[in-house]
């Protein structure tokens, strides 16, 4: 299937990612919120990229990851998701994401509409 990168700022939740993704068939590789970045995405084959909006250092991490890896050339056309629980953020960004063509997963989400939208976002993509 895919390698799919998933980025948090919580090691919980990115062995919470880790297991369905393989589960699915991918291949999940996890990183902690300070190692994202299209350079991490090159570095280790991404073809698909889960992003958590916040990290404690930053209030928008995931939308500045994001506008990183599409201002990236060799980047640009990765599929990504962002996963939030800060649903209080997410009207004032409503435009922005979609301006950067993002679809945005609600914590707590089944793992069924992860794989829905990543199948997706890979055919897509192809």
């Amino acid at each position: 299937m895919a390698v799919v990168l998933v980025v948090n700022d919580d090691r919980d939740m990115l062995d919470m990612y880790a297991d369905p993704l393989e589960a699915m068939g991918h291949e999940a590789v996890t990183k902690e919120a300070i190692d994202a970045g299209p350079e991490t995405v090159r570095q280790v084959g991404a073809q698909a990229l889960v992003v958590d909006l916040q990290a404690p250092h930053e209030r928008e991490f995931g939308l500045r990851v994001i506008q990183e890896v599409r201002d990236d050339p060799e980047t640009r056309d990765l599929p990504i998701i962002l996963a939030t629980g800060a649903t209080e953020e997410l009207d004032s960004l409503h435009e922005r994401l979609e301006t950067l063509e993002v679809p945005v997963l609600i914590k707590p989400f089944p793992i069924s509409v992860l794989e829905e939208q990543l199948q997706a976002a890979l055919a897509e993509a192809e």
